[in-house]
């Protein structure tokens, strides 16, 4: 357990927490270029946070010297619809945020198993720490590609490596993309500043729930225990 817990913040609309979250990416990623060449910014996919990414296109920092990266992805082609990076390319990188670098997690490599050294290299970099990350949680309390059941699960947050696989075969908030990619425990946990975004009365029950619940069982537990006061929860109806 943390020492210190995160911080949650209730908006009245889903525009207003947007509007937040995409001050507090732009804040953090300042923050980091005041003292480093590079900064680093970790997203999700998901419907969640298209709006921030809308909004951060026109935000004024040097994004030629930042470097984005996902949190997780399907094994797909790109071009796929399933795609983290297809979403993120269309979304984000675009507007004054186009100049900004970009680093896949989908290689041409037949599984993610078979890529995750290659990814490994390129992600840890950075990942040490990274300086802001996006996180989403999804119904089953899984945020990354930390399924509560999945093949690879405990590996992924007890690795010292920046990078893992995960098996999501009979886990049903996979759907049919089961073969992921993922950031590991410790690479999503030691950033600097972390955000977790999510809309609906639902999410916050399982929020609410995750807070008490075994990491097993609701593995976003890991990374609220393990960021504590880096970590903003921002939820919205």
């Amino acid at each position: 357990m943390s020492g210190l817990a995160h911080e949650f913040m209730a908006f009245d609309s889903r525009e207003e927490a947007t509007r937040f979250a995409t001050q507090f990416i732009v804040g953090g990623l300042e923050k980091a270029l005041e003292s480093k060449a590079t900064a680093s910014l970790m997203v999700s996919g998901g419907s969640t946070p298209g709006g921030v990414f809308d909004a951060l296109t026109s935000t004024e920092i040097d994004w030629a010297r930042v470097m984005v990266g996902l949190v997780d992805e399907r094994w797909v082609n790109p071009e796929n619809d399933a795609s983290n990076e297809r979403l993120v390319r269309s979304r984000l990188l675009k507007g004054r945020a186009g100049s900004a670098g970009f680093i896949p997690m989908k290689t041409l490599a037949s599984a993610p198993q078979a890529a995750a050294t290659d990814r490994d290299m390129a992600y840890a970099p950075h990942c040490a720490p990274a300086d802001v990350v996006l996180l989403g949680m999804g119904e089953d309390g899984h945020t990354a590609s930390w399924f509560p059941g999945s093949a690879g699960l405990s590996e992924a947050l007890a690795s010292e490596t920046t990078i893992a696989s995960i098996d999501a075969a009979g886990c049903p908030v996979a759907g049919n993309h089961t073969q992921r990619m993922t950031l590991t425990g410790k690479a999503v946990t030691s950033a600097a500043a972390a955000i977790l975004l999510i809309f609906g009365d639902s999410k916050k029950a399982v929020f609410e729930a995750a807070v008490a619940a075994p990491v097993d069982e609701k593995p976003v537990r890991f990374a609220i225990d393990k960021l504590g006061p880096r970590l903003t929860v921002v939820w919205a109806a």
